[in-house]
């Protein structure tokens, strides 16, 4: 893991593209509702279910990463939470991504929103660990 000499945030890759700044989830959540402060850490504490992460705040949104990040929280609205999963390939077969942007058939950026608790239901929790897996570099063969 690299560290920003600047900002102090980690990445996997050295001198890995970034908007560097000292940022706050406090700063993302200035503003907001609380009921939608609420959902934000509860779909946090459900994520850590999953597995430990960093929260990585920029200025437009808020990361988690382990090794890379996986998932990104982009917008609080005045009633959903607008989020994206980072995957390996794309999961068209499913009801809860509105939209998935290919990246250079590398990555498939998945994004949903969620308005209540109970969005965070079974398949999106599957699709929260199958992108915290991306986020471990599980998609990465170790050559022997």
């Amino acid at each position: 893991m690299w560290t920003c000499p600047i900002c102090n945030h980690k990445f996997y890759n050295t001198n890995q593209s970034h908007s560097c700044g000292h940022f706050t989830v406090d700063d993302f959540l200035k503003g907001k509702s609380e009921t939608m402060i609420d959902l934000f850490n509860y779909f946090i504490s459900e994520y850590r279910k999953i597995g430990a992460f960093d929260i990585h705040p920029v200025k437009t949104r808020v990361a988690l990463l382990t090794k890379m990040r996986f998932c990104s929280i982009n917008k609080i609205g005045g009633d959903y939470i607008n989020i994206h999963l980072v995957f390996t390939q794309s999961y068209v077969d499913n009801s809860c991504f509105y939209k998935i942007d290919n990246l250079e058939n590398r990555f498939f950026v998945h994004h949903f929103k969620i308005h209540d608790k109970t969005d965070i239901n079974k398949e999106v929790t599957k699709y929260m660990a199958l992108a915290y897996e991306i986020g471990n570099r599980k998609h990465i063969q170790t050559k022997s």
